[in-house]
């Protein structure tokens, strides 16, 4: 087989495919691409000892490589259900969920992205909700024909497909989504992205968000997020840990470290009631703070002991629940 290729093509190709491929595998030839040239068209999948000969000027490459044959079949997803999803709205969804993904891999029902198919008001949204056990992220949105998509029950997609997903979404315009028990298909003109989905059970999230909250801040996004970039220079490396001592119209962030001394730094807020404190680590709110767009979000607490709910009306059907920590 000889064939002729653009470099600008076959790089795009080949960057696409190569951030699936998996570098820690017991089969070593899902660590590499696999080339198929058919008419004009050359498909490049993601598998090594037949040879690739590459000449280009005065430039000739021999690259050893694996038997075509060898590379596993790709799953058969013709019949999945699929609806057609702006690639601003699915970037919005993963940002605002991606980052509250568990990176422990043992808790493999965590460490990926649920998606379910709910109904309000009798309009149907996609939801999306992830969490680490310390914090959770929840969007909903109306998305076209979501009405006659079928997807009997929640599924898990894993994180490193959720990243693959962003990319794609990231490039904007329309993207075809497509969803089962077992397979997420994500297609963008000539690219096709087919992912498996992660085994196990999603845990009840919906037990862990306060239903009655009695307090609630409203405070400014950037401001609040400047304070917490500089109040947790001081805090512990390791959990970031620092106190929210809530009082009429002012919060006071706090962090204190034994070997480097004591920050504070308050900041105006929209708050009226019983003065009180709770901790919680600041890198979570920093996290929240980046994905958000709202100029104010609000703050609402059941008390010292309960998590903290997150909202703004800059981030229509989003909020995250923060787990409070002990200083």
């Amino acid at each position: 087989m000889e064939l002729t290729v653009r470099k600008e093509d076959l790089a795009k190709g080949l960057a696409k495919s190569q951030s699936v491929v998996e570098r820690r595998t017991s089969m070593p030839i899902l660590s590499n691409v696999l080339l198929d040239a058919q008419g004009e068209q050359l498909t490049i999948t993601g598998t090594d000892h037949n040879y690739l000969h590459i000449t280009s000027g005065r430039a000739t490459y021999d690259l050893v490589g694996l038997a075509a044959g060898d590379y596993p079949e790709l799953p058969q997803v013709d019949g999945i259900p699929q609806l057609t999803i702006a690639g601003e709205v699915l970037s919005e969804m993963i940002e605002k969920t991606i980052f509250s993904i568990s990176q422990e891999d043992t808790r493999f029902n965590l460490a990926g992205l649920y998606v379910q198919k709910r109904k309000k008001d009798e309009s149907h949204r996609l939801r999306f909700v992830s969490t680490d056990g310390h914090r959770l992220s929840l969007i909903d949105k109306e998305i076209p024909g979501l009405g006659e998509f079928a997807l009997e029950a929640g599924v898990i997609i894993p994180r490193k497909g959720v990243s693959e997903m962003r990319k794609l979404a990231e490039e904007g315009g329309e993207l075809v989504l497509g969803l089962s028990q077992r397979y997420a298909v994500v297609m963008k003109d000539e690219v096709k992205l087919i992912l498996r989905m992660q085994e196990g059970s999603f845990p009840d999230y919906e037990v862990v968000i306060p239903k009655n909250t009695k307090r609630k801040a409203l405070v400014g996004r950037q401001a609040f997020e400047g304070v917490l970039r500089r109040v947790s220079l001081i805090a512990t490396d390791r959990f970031q840990g620092v106190r929210l001592d809530f009082k009429d119209g002012l919060l006071e962030v706090v962090s204190n470290n034994p070997d480097l001394g004591e920050a504070r730094e308050a900041l105006e807020v929209d708050y009226e009631g019983e003065s009180f404190g709770v901790g919680f680590n600041a890198r979570y709110f920093l996290d929240l703070c980046a994905a958000m767009r709202s100029e104010q979000i609000s703050l609402s607490f059941v008390d010292e002991q309960n998590p903290c709910v997150i909202k703004g009306e800059g981030d229509a059907g989003f909020l995250s629940v923060i787990m409070p920590m002990r200083l």
